[in-house]
């Protein structure tokens, strides 16, 4: 049953996910076409601090709310009043701060921007509790409504007035509409009102595990956001707007399957948090799955980045290539990031969570700040390495709490990893032979893709690789009416 659960859960989590992200990237193509490099880079230098003020508006609690799966209305009313507090706070706070932030740019047009970007804070401060309701219920139909709209009305906006020559304003007007919607949906369709009263003890409860979490994607964040304040620090808005849309290209997918296995993953895997057994089954089954999904995209695409780069957005976008190639490779065992941790979330040890994070932190922020003198192309080398790096770090507590370690988890993903070496060296074959018969940009990444896939899915049916027959698994309980076995979690 739990199986059946988790499936049907990734089915509408994942639709709405995959869509919201594919719209995204069709108005990011667009818009790409419409504004200049620089306005996406002014927009990465706010995005340093409005993601800051995002998570520490949700402070960690809405996760919280998750892990504990039924909470009470004086639970849930407190973490909104907490949210909405903090929310006008930071509101406030980095309106104050507008001028500085602009000063350190040497950019004037940033003090307007960030004067308009801070209308998000208080839009997600009102989301959050109703979201975690939803999720608590594995309700993702109802978020995929909410969210899919809510990007549908940001990315018409966007459009609209990028047509109008409203440069920058636009990708900000995107994110406000966005998030204005969203919230006015999440509150409509989970029906919930905050009925009960405030009660510290409790609130003091879910900040146990809340704050920890808070400070650990805070870490993550800075870890992130610290490349686009460094390069628009020590270049310009020009050359960090290439690095954004190498960024925002590979983090497409890699956000997607994120956002869905925490979604996800968290709710699921708390099920069976008391279960040892069940937990490192679910976990186990969960990285086969994803890293034969993922993985091979990841590969592909560092192969085909400027051509892609080039297709996508233009050739005045070019120089962004060699950086999704790296950023792209980075990403390839995303899968084992996200996972461990949400494993080690749903049992409670978000201290372990916020330790892992520390250790991550000192040591991607150093070799980014080396690399940043260097030169962008660095800074895309650096998080590649501490990628590889933190592999071994997120994977650390697995092997004691659940028996599943670093070793484990490397051995059922080789199959799928060698594999997909394989495919990527026919895309490269495939790519290298269009393109010298003078084929077009879009027949020669067909040509790659399509051979990759091929080279894939044969060698997979073919050695009957166990993520294949997972795969095949998933998708028969995906669309069977009789009950799930228990056995699916080996």
């Amino acid at each position: 049953m739990l199986t059946r659960r988790a499936t049907h859960a990734t089915w509408w989590s994942g639709a709405e996910i995959a869509t919201r992200y594919g719209l995204q990237l069709v108005v990011t193509v667009v818009l790409a076409r419409l504004l200049q490099p620089e306005d996406f880079g002014l927009m990465a230098m706010v995005m340093v601090f409005t993601s800051f003020s995002v998570l520490l508006i949700e402070s960690g609690l809405g996760s919280a709310l998750v892990q504990r799966q039924t909470t009470s209305p004086d639970e849930e009313s407190s973490v909104f009043v907490v949210n909405l507090g903090l929310g006008c706070m930071l509101t406030v706070l980095l309106w104050l701060c507008a001028p500085a932030i602009a000063h350190f740019y040497r950019q004037p047009a940033l003090l307007s921007l960030v004067q308009l970007m801070v209308w998000v804070l208080p839009l997600s401060a009102l989301a959050t509790v109703p979201a975690a309701v939803l999720t608590q219920r594995l309700d993702f139909r109802s978020r995929m409504l909410a969210e899919l709209f809510a990007s549908g009305c940001g990315a018409g906006l966007a459009l609209l007035l990028a047509w109008h020559g409203q440069g920058v304003s636009s990708l900000a007007w995107q994110i406000i509409a966005a998030a204005g919607v969203r919230m006015l949906l999440l509150w409509y369709l989970s029906g919930w009102r905050p009925r009960g009263r405030f009660d510290a003890p409790a609130l003091v409860q879910l900040l146990r595990f809340g704050g920890p979490l808070l400070l650990a994607n805070l870490l993550n964040v800075a870890s992130t956001r610290l490349q686009s304040l460094l390069i628009g620090r020590l270049f310009d808005a020009r050359t960090l707007g290439f690095y954004a849309i190498a960024q925002d290209t590979q983090q497409a997918p890699a956000q997607f399957l994120g956002s869905l296995l925490n979604r996800v993953g968290l709710p699921m895997f708390s099920i069976v948090a008391n279960q040892p057994e069940k937990l490192a089954g679910a976990l186990r089954l969960s990285l086969r799955l994803s890293v034969f999904v993922f993985t091979p995209c990841m590969m592909g695409i560092a192969v085909i980045a400027t051509p892609l780069i080039r297709l996508l957005y233009g050739d005045n976008w070019a120089p962004a290539g060699p950086l999704l190639s790296l950023l792209a490779l980075s990403a390839v065992f995303w899968p084992l990031h996200v996972l461990n941790l949400a494993a080690v979330s749903a049992i409670g040890k978000a201290d372990l969570v916020l330790r892992l994070e520390i250790v991550k932190t000192l040591v991607t922020i150093p070799l980014v700040m080396v690399a940043a003198f260097i030169g962008v192309t660095a800074v895309a080398g650096a998080v590649f390495i501490s990628s590889l790096l933190c592999v071994v770090i997120n994977t650390w507590h697995s092997q004691r709490l659940f028996g599943y370690g670093l070793r484990a988890q490397l051995r059922d993903a080789l199959p799928t990893v060698v594999l997909a070496l394989m495919s990527t060296g026919v895309a490269a074959l495939g790519l290298r032979s269009s393109i010298a018969a003078s084929a077009s940009m879009p027949t020669a990444i067909f040509v790659a893709a399509f051979s990759a896939a091929c080279t894939y899915v044969i060698g997979a049916a073919s050695s009957r690789l166990q993520a294949w027959r997972d795969l095949l698994s998933f998708v028969r309980t995906l669309w069977s009416r009789s009950p799930a076995g228990q056995g699916e979690l080996k």
